[in-house]
């Protein structure tokens, strides 16, 4: 459906800060003629090309990840733009956050941390206690899905030799949460939760003590999706989130896994044409898919403790399975930001999806035993300790943002293939945004446009000329202000446009790069870009 947007048309899907950390390494390269990427290569930062800028078929750039020390984006402003071949920022936006760690210790309120897979205190009652698997780490980037919570310990009491023996039965401990989904252009989903302990055993002629409570711990709750940010519409574009790190698998008789990294967020991809940019190319920011949770350990058995002849299952202590860690979070699909000043034709596929939620970790298995003594040691004796749950899927990210800004729609070819989707996880993602923004003729806006400013030449190297576009003499106007591409005021200029046709301004002192000018003209603002060789 079409809809005014100030002097723009807007055809925008919605699923619905700042953000954190500053690009590293960003370098700005100028040329001063055109610019060919004959070979497929890994680029970053900014290129200011005053003729054309031209990838061929069967070439890809690769945009260097944020996450190696680059910028994580490629921006590019030139004349003339062609992309025949393909701009690749794949997962090279924010970075996914780390896994959470596995269940390790083992502790007892009686001192008898051994019994778990030894002998301790074999005529006493006793407590073992196994740790919960932790949550990961949160991704980076203002959209950066949250980390899971950790998950809880289990316990339980071990074997006691007795006249009747009784075997011991350590209660497993909980999974740490899966991560959140990185969030950009939508929402991304949520964390599952890590997988459950279990306190179940299952006992046969076989007495379990009674010394202490079986305890299971609950697996750690998932994480929420980060935010999103930035506009749909606006002339703003940024990289992707990252998801949050996968949770750790619980402590049983085997240690619980490391939990595994969150997707990284897609890049960012800028092209700037002051003249032609033609796309029958790909131009690709999409989110990594978040990877596993960390497995639960395994039970156990300990040897048999007693000094009696029998040997029986109540003279061992064993442990259930554990419950694996939740799955990462995929991270959320980059930015793609596409603008001329004159035609476009852009025909390719311009893809910023979100990546799925990694898969949880899987659960730890219980253990048995079996003993067949005879009248009087015991006769078909059979204790089974219960298996744990697997993580639940992390939360899937969020697509991205796809921006195209065209002064005439109309003349132009405007067809790509856009992907703007999000990941899939415990639930779905939403789909990021896709905004092509087109200036109107409609009659109510004519007066806006009466002012618009030209620039020539661009690229410029000493000085540039300014006239508005329908050669008219405003009644009134400020002054001219330039801006650098960081937003710093560079100079002011007296404007003469109400007096005069055109007007030059020197531009030899300042450094090479982008600036954008800025003017008031009977109460409207106007600004035009212009990149000095």
């Amino acid at each position: 459906m079409k809809q005014r947007y100030f002097k723009f048309y807007l055809f925008v899907i919605l699923s619905g800060c700042l953000v954190n950390g500053s690009y590293s390494q960003c370098a700005t390269t100028n040329f001063a003629g055109n610019f060919t990427q004959n070979t497929s290569a890994f680029l970053s930062g900014i290129y200011i090309v005053a003729g054309t800028f031209y990838v061929p078929a069967g070439v890809t750039i690769f945009v260097q990840p944020f996450a190696t020390g680059s910028c994580g984006k490629f921006e590019v402003h030139a004349n003339k733009i062609i992309i025949e071949g393909i701009i690749n920022g794949d997962f090279a936006g924010y970075s996914g956050g780390a896994g959470g760690s596995g269940g390790i210790a083992v502790t007892s309120l009686t001192g008898d941390v051994v019994a778990l897979n030894t002998c301790s205190n074999a005529d006493l009652t006793g407590q073992v206690t196994v740790q919960g698997g932790k949550g990961g780490i949160t991704g980076n980037g203002v959209g950066g899905g949250i980390c899971g919570g950790n998950g809880s310990d289990g316990s339980g009491p071990k074997q006691q030799c007795l006249s009747t023996d009784e075997a011991g039965m350590i209660g497993s401990g909980g999974g740490g949460g899966g991560g959140g989904g990185g969030s950009y252009g939508g929402i991304a989903s949520y964390g599952g939760d890590g997988g459950d302990g279990t306190d179940f055993y299952q006992a046969t002629t076989v007495n379990v003590s009674t010394g202490f409570v079986v305890v299971a711990g609950p697996g750690g709750l998932g994480g929420v999706a980060g935010l999103p940010y930035g506009t749909a519409a606006g002339t703003d574009i940024e990289l992707g989130a990252g998801g949050a790190g996968g949770g750790g698998g619980a402590r049983s008789f085997d240690v619980g896994l490391t939990g595994n990294e969150g997707g990284a967020g897609g890049g960012m991809v800028k092209l700037f044409a002051t003249d032609t940019i033609k796309v029958s190319g790909t131009v690709t920011v999409n989110g990594k898919n978040g990877q596993t949770g960390g497995d639960g350990g395994n039970g156990g058995q300990s040897p048999k403790c007693c000094t009696d002849p029998c040997d029986d299952c109540g003279e061992t202590t064993l442990s259930c399975g554990a419950g694996g860690g939740g799955g990462a979070g995929g991270g959320s699909g980059g930015g793609i930001y596409i603008e001329t000043q004159n035609y476009a034709s852009i025909t390719g596929t311009l893809s910023s999806k979100g990546g799925n939620g990694g898969v949880g970790g899987l659960k730890g298995m219980g253990a048995s035993c079996a003993y067949t003594g005879g009248v009087f040691c015991g006769n078909d004796q059979t204790i089974v300790s219960g298996d744990g749950d697997a993580g639940k899927k992390g939360g899937g990210g969020s697509g991205g943002r796809i921006k195209i800004f065209s002064p005439d729609c109309f003349n132009s070819i405007i067809t790509p293939v856009n992907i703007i989707s999000g990941g899939t996880g415990v639930d779905s993602a939403s789909a990021g945004t896709y905004f092509l923004g087109c200036l109107t003729t409609t009659i109510d806006e004519l007066s806006y446009h009466t002012f618009d400013l030209v620039v020539y030449p661009n690229p410029a190297q000493n000085e540039i000329v300014l006239k508005f576009k329908n050669n008219i003499l405003a009644n009134s106007v400020g002054c001219f202000i330039i801006y650098d591409i960081s937003g710093r005021e560079i100079k002011q200029v007296v404007c003469k446009l109400n007096q005069d046709s055109e007007q030059t301004i020197i531009i030899s002192d300042l450094s090479k790069g982008i600036y954008t000018i800025y003017l008031t003209a009977e109460g409207k603002k106007l600004h035009q870009k212009f990149i000095k060789n």
